[in-house]
């Protein structure tokens, strides 16, 4: 036996297959762990493929382990027709080396979005920041019309000495470890005739490095794409501190112990609804619950749904950094928005989560045995979406067999709704523990804030279009199909928030406050209606961008990062956003309901850890009321809480 393996004590066997082994745990784990240099010719990836192959890598090891990396890209049709059309090598130098600086630049624009992808960005960039990894890309030239660099395998130079080589079909992926059927052939050089075929790979894996591989064109990423990366590369994770290791116990921020108190009250009955405002931390203190619970051995299974891509993909990233940080090292299925690995879920849910938008829930609980479900944890974020009447009709009786369930919301209630909150203590309990926002001001977990109330009244053309409302109704009544009240209010809700006076008192107050669309989001409640104020932005800044559709999410992440200042935007982004740096909400729309309000407002409220004197402001717009009115409007209403909301400073006493 030689160093290599008396130093390890890892005697990996020749042959490894799906099935019968965890490739992951039985071999890559071990190697990387004892490994000075990983050199690996990989197949071709894209930058999401990169990602998930860094992903797949233990995490502690990283930061030890040296890895040279060469793949073949993957480039579209398009791409590979301009490579073969072009006859000057030169040229084709040129192009290759624009398709790979290209696949990099998306993984640095990842690592500044607000989702789950940026971890994995940003621990990619900050391995090739510290020279923990080099890449190169392979492009075969071997043929007239060459396919992909194909070759898998990989060496590991352990550090006590001796190397240990591979080649099969598996990468170090999800997939590749998990889900696929794979199999690998391992190759010793400590035992007695497989020197030769461990010293075949290394001198093949570095013959391609040094691009002296005959008919393989292979190309390094440029400097300048490489520093980008570089400016992005801070460790995502938190390292615990010399004090935080020691045996004493770490000094707990007391501004936040309202997450261990909710946690208590849950643990002590395990379904019910958690009351938090925006901003202090539902997000953590269920995966406080969920971490507690596991370690327990109380659950081997999660699902944690909402409705809102953000919003799934906030939460899909933060259960990803704890799962890598500490957690279980469970496997995190998605199943929303381009995600669709609800079936990989149900195959074998012991030991996974499952991030699963609220309307798949149909398709998915009735499918999940009661005996599944007895050692499961279900999490509802923005519970009140639980009480839709589709929801009511199609998920009846179908969390009462989990063993432990709870939502979360800022405010649960669902206003003017009492068959959908009847269905919502059913389902997951009663409210366990509140922690409203004059709590979270007051005790410093969120910033105060300065309302500033803009007054309109109706024109004409809202008064003949609030006719037509009424005109409607009567005409239903008499066909014999009534309006309901809910419907009713809505209608008439929409004409005040899209009152034709507002664009122009918008307008004379930019004049004299232009200051307010700093980091700012500008509700309203069509896109139409939105339109109608661009050219008042527009005038003070050209740092705008609209977030309406799928197809702006690049706005909202250029939003996140600092390259534009301000986001009209309609109800969309009421939930699911994370932006500490946020200033301002200007509201031309809210309903009546507090719980879009909160949710709003909170957007802003969020404390900077970069400017602690933050403080953040509210612009609302205001109906008078008449000296007619019985009871005070909707705006009337909000702007009375709001303006005592407004009075609530750092050290007041609010049951704190």
């Amino acid at each position: 036996m030689t160093k290599g393996a008396e130093h390890t004590g890892f005697h990996p066997k020749s042959h490894y297959r799906s099935g019968r082994d965890s490739l992951a745990d039985d071999f890559f784990a071990p190697c990387i762990r004892e490994a000075s240099l990983y050199r690996r010719a990989a197949g071709y990836f894209s930058s999401s493929a990169l990602l998930a192959w860094i992903d797949g890598l233990p995490r502690a090891a990283l930061k030890m382990l040296s890895i040279r990396l060469i793949s073949s890209p993957m480039i579209s049709e398009a791409d590979r027709r301009t490579l073969m059309a072009l006859d000057d090598e030169h040229a084709r130098a040129a192009y290759r080396a624009i398709v790979v600086d290209r696949i990099l630049e998306e993984i640095a624009d990842l690592a500044l979005s607000p989702n789950d992808m940026a971890i994995r960005a940003r621990v990619f960039a900050w391995l090739i920041a510290n020279d923990r990894l080099e890449l190169k890309f392979a492009f075969p030239e071997h043929l007239d019309e060459p396919g992909i660099f194909h070759e898998k395998f990989g060496i590991f130079d352990l550090e006590g000495g001796g190397r240990i080589a591979f080649t099969g079909s598996a990468n170090e992926t999800t997939g590749g470890h998990s889900r696929n059927y794979e199999s690998i052939d391992v190759y010793c050089d400590w035992l007695l005739g497989e020197q030769d075929r461990v010293a075949t790979k290394a001198e093949q894996f570095d013959e391609t490095w040094a691009g002296e591989a005959a008919g393989l064109a292979v190309v390094t990423p440029s400097a300048k794409i490489l520093d980008r990366l570089r400016q992005n590369a801070d460790w995502p994770f938190v390292e615990p501190t010399p004090q935080e290791k020691s045996d004493e116990p770490a000094e707990v921020d007391p501004r936040w112990r309202h997450q261990d108190e909710a946690v208590a009250a849950f643990l002590e009955n395990p379904a019910g609804i958690l009351e938090m405002a925006t901003g202090t931390g539902k997000t953590r203190t269920a995966i406080k619950i969920l971490a507690h619970l596991v370690s327990e051995g109380a659950i081997n299974c999660a699902i944690v749904t909402m409705e809102g891509t953000d919003l799934l993909e906030q939460w899909a990233g933060e259960l990803d950094a704890w799962n890598l940080d500490g957690g279980p090292k469970w496997l995190i299925y998605r199943h929303f928005s381009r995600y669709h690995e609800m079936g990989d879920f149900l195959v074998d849910p012991g030991n996974t989560l499952i991030v699963v938008s609220r309307g798949q829930l149909a398709r998915l609980l009735p499918r999940l045995p009661d005996r599944i479900k007895a050692k499961a944890l279900i999490i509802h974020d923005e519970v009140h979406g639980l009480g839709t009447p589709s929801l009511v009709a199609s998920l009846a009786g179908q969390h009462a067999a989990f063993g432990w369930r709870v939502g979360l919301s800022a405010t649960p209630d669902r206003a003017y709704d009492a068959e959908g909150n009847d269905f919502i203590n059913s389902e997951l309990g009663p409210t366990l523990y509140r922690f409203p926002l004059e709590r979270a001001i007051s005790r410093g977990v969120l910033s105060e804030f300065d309302y500033q109330p803009l007054a309109y009244d109706l024109t004409d053309g809202d008064r003949e279009r609030l006719r037509l409302v009424y005109a409607k109704k009567a005409a239903r009544l008499r066909e014999g199909r009534p309006m309901g009240n809910e419907e009713l209010w809505t209608e008439i809700a929409k004409v005040y928030k899209t009152a034709e006076a507002k664009p122009e008192i918008f307008e004379e107050h930019l004049r004299v406050a232009p200051e307010i669309l700093n980091r700012s989001i500008v509700f309203v409640e069509t896109i139409e209606y939105g339109e109608r104020i661009l050219a008042s932005i527009h005038r003070r800044t050209h740092r705008y961008r609209t977030y309406y559709a799928d197809d702006d999410r690049d706005h909202l992440i250029a939003f996140a990062r600092g390259d534009i200042d301000c986001l009209i935007t309609c109800h969309r982004i009421s939930q699911g956003i994370d932006i500490h740096s946020l200033n301002a909400v200007i509201l031309f729309a809210s309903a009546r309901a507090k719980l879009e309000t909160i949710q709003r407002i909170g957007r802003c409220l969020r404390i900077d850890p970069t400017n602690p004197g933050k403080r953040a402001l509210v612009v609302d717009f205001v109906r008078p009321g008449g000296e007619a009115d019985a009871i005070p409007n909707a705006d009337q209403e909000r702007n009375a809480w709001l303006m005592e909301l407004a009075t609530v400073r750092k050290g007041d006493h609010h049951g704190a």
